[in-house]
């Protein structure tokens, strides 16, 4: 019976990690401001499952948009598995809507730590390939005399702010729907 379970939450993280390239690479064409949902999958799986299987959820994302659309998504494998990490840790006793929102911008402050770095190595502090409305927060902050770094931070948890609630809190709304309601208890009296 457990294997069966371990198969099932595998197959629950499949799903996650195509929701979170398919819904991530249509805001990405649409060019939504500050609207990615490229972690919905991996929030959804932290929410409701173990750790391992959130962190595995993120990682495997970035390694399946690497093969779709280049290597350049490798390093932020970081950000989507300490967005897992957390979304896990904060999830532990449970999650309400205000729950949701804190740990949307705990997501928004974490992942941008982690996130900041890298966008600084590998595009000048930038959001990226496509110019984003952060980037003029983060030239904003380095006119005024900001490190790089510091203004990289402060462009990844703008972009980041609002996506990490929205997704945190839709994820909470998800999850009490009857249907998966049902499918979790299932699961917790196997």
């Amino acid at each position: 019976m457990e294997k069966e379970n371990h198969v099932k939450v595998l197959m629950m993280c499949a799903l996650a990690i195509c929701l979170n390239v398919a819904v991530g690479s249509l805001m990405t064409q649409l060019h939504m401001p500050f609207l990615y949902l490229d972690a919905i999958g991996t929030i959804f799986i932290a929410f409701n499952f173990q750790m391992k299987y959130a962190v595995l959820t993120g990682l495997c994302t970035n390694l399946l948009l690497a093969v779709l659309f280049g290597p350049l998504a490798i390093p932020f494998s970081l950000v989507s598995m300490t967005v897992a990490i957390v979304a896990s840790l904060c999830a532990r006793k449970g999650m309400t809507y205000k729950k949701a929102v804190i740990t949307g911008i705990l997501l928004a402050a974490i992942g941008a730590l982690v996130s900041a770095p890298i966008r600084v190595i590998l595009f000048g502090g930038y959001e990226g390939l496509q110019r984003k409305p952060s980037d003029l927060l983060v030239i904003s902050l380095q006119a005024s005399g900001r490190k790089l770094l510091i203004a990289a931070y402060w462009g990844a948890f703008t972009d980041s702010f609002f996506d990490k609630i929205i997704s945190s809190v839709f994820v909470v709304w998800l999850s009490q729907r009857p249907q998966l309601k049902r499918y979790f208890t299932q699961q917790k009296n196997t």
